[in-house]
């Protein structure tokens, strides 16, 4: 049952008499809002209770004086920085400021939130609008559940669909001709990056972050401490794997710990000159259709070929779930089938 409380006040030597309405509900927090008459309060009081009674959205204060400006800004402040692509993270927070930060938390809509994915959608990949879709649901989330700034998320459930992923994998005659082009390539560390690639399944960006320190080339053992998911993972270094870096390490630089740094001291470690040489690569094997996150997939399928499990597949690639590796699914039945059949 609501309270309705008389309340009389004087501003400027004037007497004046307002209403306040208060409703407690059990789970709910307490909600108060003051009226020029009683007729308005008790209406108000009414609809409030309503709302619960129906499990509608019912806002807070906090919703009605706080803007979406506010929590984003917030969230920059205290939750970006914990990212692991914390750039990212803030240009998508400049994203929604600019589209729906003047807005109250209380007023926006999941038609408003869906109407600015859809448009997204036009100009950009399924994949990267629902990163843009995960940092305002994340934000919503803590301000709901840490802040108790908002009652409910708006952006729960709102995605695009993501086409499968690729599976482009090379077979052994491809693999043959890649390595004899990155073996014949002019770049110092164009031959290791791949043989690591193909042997490990590592992406390319840790590949690039290792660092002589995290290496071990008597075990042959690597550790990536620089992740997409931030879990630590080791890598089996293969004996050809061994002996390329062993001839990187007779030419590393003294002044840096990374494998893969520029040789020129004045010059930044090596992105675009690694680039060229790799498509060079590609292109003198006749490769169609190939990006160098294929040899991931390449590593993980023939994983699957030679009976690994999806869970071995998984741990192997660093994935958390096995949603990840069920592309290769296929693979893994077909070497079931076939030992099953000889």
């Amino acid at each position: 049952m609501a309270t309705i409380r008389k309340r009389a006040s004087t501003k400027a030597g004037k007497k004046s008499t307002r209403w306040q309405a208060m409703v407690r509900r059990g789970g709910h927090r307490p909600m108060s809002k003051t009226f020029r008459t009683k007729g308005e309060a008790e209406a108000w009081a009414t609809a409030i209770e309503n709302a619960i009674n129906r499990d509608e959205f019912v806002p807070s204060p906090e919703s009605r004086r706080r803007t979406v400006s506010d929590m984003l800004e917030r969230y920059r402040r205290s939750e970006v920085p914990k990212k692991r692509n914390a750039r990212h993270e803030s240009r998508f927070v400049d994203f929604w400021i600019g589209e729906i930060g003047g807005y109250k938390l209380a007023s926006v809509t999941r038609a408003k939130i869906v109407e600015i994915r859809d448009r997204l959608a036009e100009t950009r990949k399924p994949s990267t609008v629902n990163r843009y879709l995960a940092t305002l649901r994340q934000a919503f989330c803590i301000a709901t559940t840490d802040w108790e700034w908002c009652a409910r998320n708006p952006c729960q459930k709102i995605a695009l669909k993501e086409p499968r992923g690729r599976d482009r994998h090379l077979n052994d005659k491809e693999v043959a001709a890649l390595l004899d082009a990155t073996a014949a390539s002019e770049h110092p560390h164009l031959n290791a990056l791949v043989l690591i690639a193909l042997t490990t399944g590592a992406r390319r960006g840790e590949i690039t972050g290792l660092r002589w320190s995290e290496v071990d080339l008597k075990s042959g053992r690597a550790v990536l401490h620089r992740t997409k998911n931030t879990d630590k993972r080791s890598l089996a270094l293969v004996t050809p794997v061994v002996q390329e870096l062993r001839k990187l390490k007779k030419v590393t630089r003294i002044d840096d710990d990374h494998i893969f740094a520029n040789p020129n001291p004045q010059g930044r470690r090596i992105y675009t000159s690694l680039e060229d040489a790799w498509r060079e690569a590609r292109n003198e094997a006749g490769l169609i259709d190939f990006r160098f996150h294929d040899l991931r997939h390449t590593f993980a399928s023939r994983m699957a070929m030679n009976g690994y499990s999806l869970a071995e597949i998984a741990g192997a690639l660093g994935h958390r779930t096995l949603a990840m590796v069920q592309r290769y699914s296929h693979l893994t039945e077909s070497h079931v089938h076939s030992a099953m059949t000889d």
